[in-house]
């Protein structure tokens, strides 16, 4: 991305300034998207334990979105080795966060996020929730056998109204993530 930004840094240089305004527009959402990026790849190098430049190439094929990033563009913008981009993209494809299309006419391959890869995580923070939800499911039962059958302290009545608000927040979350999984899933099966 940096090229990239130089470059039009060099054209709006030598623009009329009446003439330079949708470059700079450019060049600042091109600067945004190169921190986004950085950022983004920091947060899905943590979470989903990836290498650095893994984790940018995601990033890039997230903020890119549907029109897809080709490998030229990755190594351009990325400032990386055509080798080492090659080996993170092989790898991507092969665990499934990343996939291609081609265009008719063009022998390029343009990458894109997977969008089964997406419908998995989405799958698993679901079942995460669901197991932490019948968890504090037991906790609050057990909890309230206790308090049923002893003098109930405010500390206890406190713990379980805790537990409840945290059921209730599960719940909503649940259900929400499984409604973006379908509208998710609906919208690619309408592409």
């Amino acid at each position: 991305m940096g090229q990239i930004s130089s470059v039009l840094t060099e054209l709006i240089i030598n623009l009329p300034p009446e003439k330079c305004g949708f470059l700079v527009i450019m060049k600042d959402l091109l600067q945004k998207k190169e921190r986004l990026i950085e950022r983004l790849g920091v947060y899905l190098e943590c979470r989903d334990q990836l290498a650095p430049l893994a984790a940018r190439i995601v990033a890039t094929l997230i903020l890119t979105g549907k029109q897809g990033v080709t490998f030229d563009e990755l190594v351009a913008n990325l400032g990386a080795s055509k080798s080492t981009i090659s080996t993170h993209l092989n790898n991507l494809q092969h665990t499934g966060r990343v996939t291609y299309f081609t265009k008719a006419g063009d022998r390029k391959k343009y990458f894109i996020k997977s969008l089964d890869y997406l419908v998995r995580y989405l799958d698993k923070m679901i079942e995460n929730w669901d197991r932490e939800k019948k968890l504090h499911v037991e906790m609050v039962n057990y909890k309230q056998e206790i308090t049923d059958h002893s003098d109930a302290t405010d500390e206890v009545i406190l713990d379980l109204a805790f537990h409840k608000k945290y059921l209730t927040f599960l719940e909503q979350a649940i259900s929400s993530m499984k409604d973006i999984r379908r509208d998710h899933t609906n919208e690619a099966n309408n592409d």
